[in-house]
């Protein structure tokens, strides 16, 4: 084995690739595909959570609110 064939050495080595640029392709790349993610089909409904994570996010909640910030997160308690 040598390391072109695992693009681990010369022209062929890794690349730094800034995140904005990444995003760009990655959309692109999606669309030329035909791919299209409903970004709620991901979404956490809450039902499996324990009830200290609950507790957690309620407090977070709560916390924001007395603060007088708006809660940064959409939680399923």
């Amino acid at each position: 084995m040598n390391c072109e064939e695992f693009f681990l050495c010369g022209e062929k080595a890794m690349q730094t690739m800034e995140f904005d640029a990444y995003q760009e392709q990655l959309a692109k790349r999606k669309q030329e595909l035909g791919i299209v993610i409903d970004p709620d089909a991901y979404r956490n409904d809450g039902s499996r959570r324990t009830a200290s994570k609950r507790a957690l996010l309620q407090a977070l909640a709560d916390n924001a609110v007395a603060q007088g910030r708006s809660v940064p997160f959409k939680a399923n308690y």
